[in-house]
């Protein structure tokens, strides 16, 4: 082989490999790439008394594009931070991919309703006024590749300084998604214009970089119009892989009950959702807003379809999941059912999968069974 030969070669082998650790995707448990995965975390002071294992509450259930059935996982998330920086499962694994040693095209926007500790002691403070979101939305403009991290975590994720993971006190869900960039662009701008996240420690890319008018330079530089009219929006997208799926979301100004009014006519179904319920916020139960369908909220989670011997009820689960009753449409957001609720903005994502939405039915119960109390469910 001549020489010239020879380094065209190893030149397109060298760009295959940058290529490969450039490309971003949602990792599974073993860290291969992987279109989706869902993650269900279990509370600390779930499953009494019938626990038979200690509950640390980074125990969790996962589900993947090719999970026949949902399941415990083997692993924990970490509790070391920053961005879960050791640990083995689909959560540490990704994160790790995102942050770890960053390519110059890389970038990402991390949001959170509640931000990090170490953001507040620099001198950050929360927005209540912003969306009640979390998440992390990552891309790579040399490779055209993201991935979307929704998730109920507050605090969650810190990738400036070693620390404890936030508390496992409560049970938390997240869903990450392998993107095209395109795709990506279109949720930063929905994200700006109706989820409203208050983002935090941004980082844009530099080779390629971002135009200024760029859908995700916009979100990473925080310009949110906090005089935009009141609306909802959704979205509909498909994985890399093709998978589709809707983003259904409102913003502050849309003031209404997100799932009633928004999520279950734009589905078309009847719902029952888990969310963190309290107090005199507690939306009346009524008819969506198209008169056909109706939301019920989940009172107790029983994970023993997902092979964990535990339960809970919802007031130690600050999940923000929901299902069809009939079909298989699984949601997962960041908004609660609850009245203070309608002045945040927000988002779900919807999607079908079978395995995933039978697991989760068997899990939800909207009623205690007769002849029970809550107390004897536990």
């Amino acid at each position: 082989m001549r020489a010239r030969d020879r380094a065209g070669e190893f030149a397109s082998l060298r760009s295959a490999i940058n290529n490969t650790t450039m490309t971003l995707s949602a990792l599974d448990e073993s860290g291969r790439p992987v279109d989706w995965w869902f993650i269900y975390k279990v509370p600390m002071n779930s499953a009494q008394p019938k626990r038979q294992f200690p509950v640390s509450g980074y125990e969790y259930a996962y589900c993947d594009a090719s999970v026949a059935q949902p399941g415990k996982s083997p692993h924990v998330i970490a509790s070391g931070e920053p961005a879960v920086a050791t640990g083995e499962g689909a959560l540490n694994r990704t994160l790790q991919a995102i942050f770890t040693d960053p390519s110059p095209g890389r970038g990402w926007i991390l949001y959170n309703d509640a931000q990090p500790a170490s953001v507040i002691a620099a001198g950050g403070r929360d927005h209540e006024t912003l969306g009640h979101t979390k998440g992390v939305l990552a891309f790579d403009t040399a490779s055209n590749t993201a991935l979307w991290l929704l998730h109920s975590w507050p605090q969650f994720v810190d990738t400036s300084i070693r620390a404890p993971a936030p508390t496992g006190e409560f049970g938390q869900t997240f869903l990450c998604l392998t993107l095209d960039l395109k795709v990506a662009r279109q949720i930063a701008n929905q994200m700006t214009n109706h989820q409203e996240p208050q983002v935090f420690s941004p980082r844009l890319p530099t080779a390629p970089a971002l135009d200024a008018t760029d859908p995700l330079h916009i979100l990473a530089s925080q310009k949110i119009d906090v005089s935009v009219a009141g609306d909802s929006n959704v979205l509909a997208a498909a994985t890399r892989a093709g998978m589709p799926f809707k983003v259904i979301a409102k913003n502050r100004k849309w003031a209404r009950d997100f799932w009633n009014e928004l999520v279950g006519p734009t589905l078309g179904v009847d719902m029952d959702v888990e969310t963190w319920v309290r107090g005199r916020n507690v939306v009346p139960s009524a008819k969506d807003s198209d008169g056909a369908h109706s939301i019920s909220d989940v009172v107790m989670v029983d994970f023993s379809p997902f092979g964990l011997s535990c339960a809970w009820s919802e007031s130690n689960d600050h999940a923000k999941w929901g299902i069809s009753t009939t079909s298989d449409w699984v949601c997962v957001g960041d908004i609660n059912r609850m009245i203070s609720q309608e002045k945040r903005g927000g988002c779900a994502i919807a999607f079908q999968n079978r395995p995933l939405w039978q697991a989760l039915s068997k899990t939800a119960r909207v009623v205690v069974p007769p002849g029970k109390t809550l107390a004897e469910m536990l």
